[in-house]
């Protein structure tokens, strides 16, 4: 058999469909193995580079694959899903695809994360979850009460102080009784979700504290623990990005471009890559403008500049453009593994 220089996996639960081509990109040979029969032909093969979408399971696979002694690269989803025609897809085309886009140039690929790392983003979406459960669930109560003319203010706390008035109220006394069962029942879950959400962050404050990397981010304005554990646990190697604007690029904090010849059009930002990498930056540039806003003459180049953007644009605009310096910074911070150290004015 040929050498086999690429091998592109496409992966699923129980089917997966094998594509290897040599140095030239010339096929080699394609096919179909289980799940039991995959790590088995992986580990007769000769050492290769081994490509996959960074999907589910990929970075499990990955780890395997590197304990092999393969390379493994993780590609993003989209770049591979461009290479397929979506009227005739199947299993055979995206393990083609998958190799086409392995040696493409501009394709960056995914850093492969360790089994810790992994464990900590799952921190992080139980914690999302948990918040979003909780404000379905504070929207599902303030609208059943104002419904009987009781007006509640938005957010957690404000429910948890007014529970007993709200309760020994006559207006709550003269709803159906049903209802009253039920806003007690949420009010119940709601203090629940609340002590949920906080042994969450404590959780993630102690994983904070273990990771050097997560304390130097805890130097930059604005940046709290949950930013600090979540880049790193994204991200484990910074230096896959080649500077700060590709790291912020790659968060879809730049402004798309449709531009031809000596036309240059900017529009809003692309909005790809972490979607939640990118919230939680947005919600950290806003922490800079209120911690700006209350400053008369700001001694930090960055909140004097947060200054001049409440001066120009609009608040929410304001705290993208903070979020996009954000990730400048973080990806200095963390590159040359250095706390953030405010300029002179």
């Amino acid at each position: 058999m040929t050498e086999i220089k690429l091998l592109a996996i496409d992966l699923a639960k129980r089917v997966f469909q094998l594509h290897g081509v040599d140095a030239s990109g010339a096929k080699v040979f394609e096919r179909r193995l289980m799940r039991d029969q995959l790590e088995p032909f992986v580990a007769g093969l000769p050492a290769c580079e081994i490509a996959m979408e960074a999907c589910g399971s990929a970075h499990d696979w990955g780890r395997r694959f590197t304990a092999l002694g393969h390379r493994v690269r993780l590609l993003p989803p989209p770049e591979v899903a461009r290479l397929v025609d979506r009227r005739k897809k199947n299993d055979w085309r995206d393990a083609r695809a998958i190799a086409l886009a392995a040696r493409l140039e501009h394709v960056r690929p995914v850093p492969l994360k360790s089994a810790a790392a992994q464990a900590e983003q799952f921190e992080h979406r139980r914690r999302a979850q948990l918040i979003k459960t909780r404000t379905g669930a504070i929207n599902l109560l303030r609208a059943m009460l104002l419904e009987f003319g009781i007006a509640v203010s938005k957010g957690p706390e404000s429910l948890k102080r007014r529970r007993e008035g709200v309760m020994a109220s006559a207006p709550f006394q003269a709803i159906p009784p049903g209802c009253q069962a039920l806003a007690a029942d949420l009010f119940d879950q709601i203090e629940a979700l609340n002590a949920a959400v906080a042994a969450a962050d404590r959780r993630i404050g102690a994983l904070v504290k273990e990771r050097p990397a997560s304390r130097l981010l805890l130097t930059i304005p604005g940046i709290g623990p949950i930013n600090a554990s979540a880049a790193p646990a994204a991200i484990p190697d910074i230096r896959a990005y080649a500077n700060g604007r590709a790291f912020a690029a790659a968060l879809g904090l730049v402004p798309k471009q449709n531009s031809s010849g000596e036309k240059v059009v900017l529009g809003p930002i692309t909005k790809r890559g972490n979607r939640y990498l990118r919230t939680l930056l947005v919600h950290a540039g806003r922490a800079v403008l209120v911690k700006a806003r209350r400053i008369e003459n700001p001694q930090d180049p960055l909140l004097a500049w947060a200054k001049t953007l409440l001066r120009r644009m609009h608040w929410n605009r304001a705290a993208v453009a903070l979020a996009n310096k954000l990730a400048r910074i973080a990806w200095a911070v963390l590159a040359f593994n250095q706390p953030y150290r405010p300029r002179p004015l």
